[in-house]
């Protein structure tokens, strides 16, 4: 059965969420979808400040004559298809081809596509075209690739453009797109990938906050880890904060969202994770698949129990500062709540507040019976000569750090 052929006005109303920043950025994952390190954007503006073309280009693999169509496969989908497929990838990093080519419409009447692609030992070249007043329908079906001596990749080109200026382009969209490429250039930094706009490479550094490297060894296997910390001084486009594991050859096996949810804290982080020990490493595997454990590593391991424990510690300490304005907060409202004695002496406020910052989870998953008895508890504990329990039960939960330990011991006196 043949696909249906979704209208231009049908096209329109599945896209009409997009603004002209986040079309351009779908051709830039567009190549790097397509294996590229390069991307290059380039504008010409007039003497007011008028766009009069913007060119987006890459040296990734192109687009194979034979898979165009599959390329542009949304321009045959049905609307309710091609919301879905908007849904599923709107922050993937992979998958974006076909919707990508799509959103010229709103910044631009055309958009002329030149690729070129490796076949047969040769590199061949050919054209596609659209516009926006037809957006279903575009050429290049019937082209004849022909043979050339360029480097493959792929340059889009468009013109007639519209609610865009050179002040916009040379300012807001390079804030853009480092709050939506960050992440991924520093993922990438050691492959030496790079997003150039007219001729100057946007820095990834220049948005992180903090950072720092460390490295961990597992001592039983001698399994090593090189860690990059990073935290960002704003929220990233749509890239949670996560861990990304990366393999000796400096690609990302996998990625996965740090336990951490940032509830209005600003705490904006990312930590890269390279280990030979990725480069067999079965992150789908059940825990109990033995078989699976004997050709690669699993979730089971000892040494990756080990670096997700030392991962967690690292963002609770890296953390805490920010959980200081939550931490009076739940004191307040443990007061509004009568969890609080109205009596409550100070040492019981103050280490109520330590412990938060040290281990919010601790206070979040009570009801608020158990809340109170909590408390009861601390305040008994800490009237009483056995203060140093508090210490105990707490570092049996958590990995103190000798300042933390130092921090609780004071307290206690």
């Amino acid at each position: 059965m043949p696909k249906i052929q979704i209208t231009a006005k049908g096209i329109r109303a599945a896209l009409k969420k997009y603004v002209p920043y986040q079309s351009l950025t779908e051709y830039v994952w567009n190549g790097f979808d397509a294996q590229a390190s390069i991307i290059k954007i380039d504008f010409t503006a007039n003497e007011l400040g008028n766009i009069e073309s913007i060119s987006i280009s890459d040296n990734g693999y192109g687009i194979p004559h034979d898979k165009l169509q599959d390329k542009f496969e949304p321009l045959f989908e049905s609307k309710k298809a091609l919301e879905n497929k908007l849904k599923k990838n709107l922050s993937a990093i992979h998958g974006k081809n076909g919707i990508g080519r799509l959103t010229f419409f709103t910044f631009a009447r055309n958009a002329a596509w030149k690729t070129v692609y490796h076949q047969n030992d040769t590199n061949l070249t050919y054209e596609i075209y659209a516009n926006a007043e037809n957006i279903n329908l575009y050429t290049g079906v019937n082209a004849v690739p022909r043979q050339t001596e360029e480097e493959t990749g792929t340059t889009v080109t468009f013109s007639g453009i519209h609610g865009l200026t050179s002040h916009q382009l040379e300012e807001k969209f390079q804030e853009y797109m480092l709050k939506e490429f960050a992440w991924f250039l520093a993922l990438n930094r050691h492959r030496n990938f790079a997003i150039i706009i007219n001729g100057t490479a946007i820095d990834f550094q220049s948005i992180i906050a903090d950072s720092e490297k460390f490295e961990l060894e597992h001592e039983e296997t001698k399994t090593v880890f090189f860690l990059y910390y990073v935290r960002w001084d704003q929220r990233l486009n749509n890239e949670p904060s996560r861990y990304y594991y990366i393999n000796s050859e400096h690609k990302e096996r996998w990625k996965e969202p740090t336990a951490i949810k940032n509830k209005g804290e600003q705490f904006y982080h990312s930590f890269f994770i390279e280990s030979a020990y990725f480069d067999a490493f079965s992150f789908q595997s059940a825990d109990s698949d033995q078989q699976e454990a004997l050709i690669a590593g699993t979730r089971s391991d000892a040494q990756f129990k080990f670096l997700r424990k030392k991962l967690a510690n690292i963002l609770r300490i890296k953390r805490r500062p920010f959980l200081k304005g939550f931490a009076e907060q739940l004191l307040l409202d443990y007061e509004q709540k009568n969890i609080l004695p109205t009596d409550a002496k100070d040492n019981l406020k103050q280490t109520i507040k330590i412990l938060y910052e040290m281990q919010p989870k601790i206070f979040t998953s009570l009801n608020l019976e158990q809340k109170k008895i909590l408390v009861g508890l601390l305040g008994i504990l800490l009237e009483s000569n056995k203060t140093e329990n508090v210490a105990g039960l707490l570092g049996g939960i958590i990995e103190l750090t000798p300042d933390e330990q130092s921090e609780l011991t004071q307290l206690f006196l």
